[in-house]
């Protein structure tokens, strides 16, 4: 697994060692500090784990590493994807990752799909949380419907984790920094348009403990595929939208304009606003959650489907209950990404002669029911209802 030591890489590890049936486990990630405290943490002694430090820029000495199993896991930052998949197809790997934010998923799909084919190898792009499980509950929504004209994903969170820090993230900063400065996309009257980021809030109520929710438009994976998985149906909106009960930070430190890439001069010096951020964020360790802080977050993602059935007009509405998983002190941003990465992995090596080859989508590739019975086993409840209009 690349970047197994991260976030969300270390809970697929942990997971993917409570199965008898895996084998062996590469954890490979970049920084050795990183290694040494997984390790620790984990405090097993195994011949199924094996620690290396890699930099997936150097794609021989990658494959090397990785060459003889099953599924290559990408963990990494969505910047490195291209690269990993080159390290998994040199390899002759099936391959995973948590998603690429839309333009990096168009480009993996674009480059890669026919190699992959040629190689009899499947890459599935964008198979964590949202995207990935948010795919899945699309595809599950939709098995209701004869057609769908409208989907609206929406994505609410709430952190009562007791912490003397005033912020610290759950999943890459990174990530968040460009779905806040990034054009978001919406699918509108079956056309693609571009959105201000975090813009069009509205309010959601979600079940208890997340409540009352403000979501916003921003850039994501899920418009990427949706459109085209799903064109006959015959869908002509699909918008996803986040929020959480302390957004408004994240969304102040973009209004303000310190999430941008673009650099700025400050007494001669030319320097990037987010760099500047990072390395503040960094300094008072607030790019991740305290370690003796007990994890303690919540996340509901919801998908509504709007549509017919027989000539009847009809809403699905499928809901996602996620939560910190404690046992491992880790937050639910963390577990609800590496555990799908756990299970499809699972699933590609004990049944790759029967799934489809090439670079796709989670929807194009799993059974919503099968995928959601291992997430349930796992503390991951998704629930459907169906509303006639």
């Amino acid at each position: 697994m690349a970047g197994g030591a991260g976030l969300t890489g270390q809970c697929a590890v942990r997971d993917l060692l409570r199965s008898k049936s895996v084998e062996k486990i590469i954890v490979a990630d970049y920084e050795t500090s990183a290694l040494d405290k997984l390790s620790t943490k984990l405090s097993v002694s195994s011949d199924r784990l094996e620690y290396r430090k890699v930099d997936v820029r150097n794609h021989e000495e990658c494959a090397s590493v990785f060459r003889g199993c099953d599924v290559l896991v990408n963990a990494v930052q969505y910047y490195f994807n291209l690269d990993v998949m080159t390290i998994a197809l040199s390899s002759g790997l099936h391959y995973l990752d948590f998603g690429g934010l839309y333009h990096t998923t168009l480009e993996q799909i674009s480059r890669f799909d026919a190699k992959f084919k040629e190689a009899g190898l499947l890459a599935v792009v964008g198979m964590g949380a949202q995207p990935g499980i948010s795919n899945l509950m699309v595809k599950h929504a939709l098995a209701s419907l004869d057609k769908a004209h409208t989907i609206s994903i929406f994505d609410g969170w709430r952190d009562l984790t007791k912490t003397d820090s005033p912020m610290y993230f759950t999943w890459s900063p990174q990530t968040f920094f460009d779905e806040s400065s990034m054009e978001a996309i919406a699918f509108e009257n079956g056309k693609y348009v571009t959105k201000r980021p975090f813009s069009e809030s509205e309010k959601v109520r979600f079940p208890p403990p997340v409540g009352e929710i403000e979501v916003y438009t921003s850039l994501h994976s899920e418009l990427a595929t949706l459109p085209q998985s799903f064109e006959s149906y015959g869908l002509k909106n699909l918008v996803w939208k986040e929020g959480g009960a302390d957004f408004w930070k994240i969304k102040f430190l973009a209004d303000l304009g310190l999430t941008s890439n673009e650099k700025i001069s400050v007494d001669g010096t030319e320097i990037a606003p987010r760099n500047f951020l990072l390395k503040l964020l960094e300094t008072k360790n607030m790019v991740k959650i305290q370690e003796e802080a007990m994890p303690n977050d919540y996340e509901i993602t919801r998908v509504t489907a709007k549509g017919s059935k027989r000539g009847e007009r009809k809403t699905v509405i499928v809901d996602a209950y996620f939560s910190a998983y404690k046992p491992w002190r880790v937050s639910c941003g963390q577990y609800i990404v590496g555990i799908p990465g756990s299970v499809a992995a699972q699933l590609i090596a004990s049944k790759s002669e029967k799934l489809p080859k090439g670079v796709l989508p989670a929807e194009r590739v799993f059974d919503p029911a099968e995928f959601f019975r291992e997430l349930e086993k796992r503390k991951i409840k998704i629930t459907k209802r169906l509303v006639s209009n």
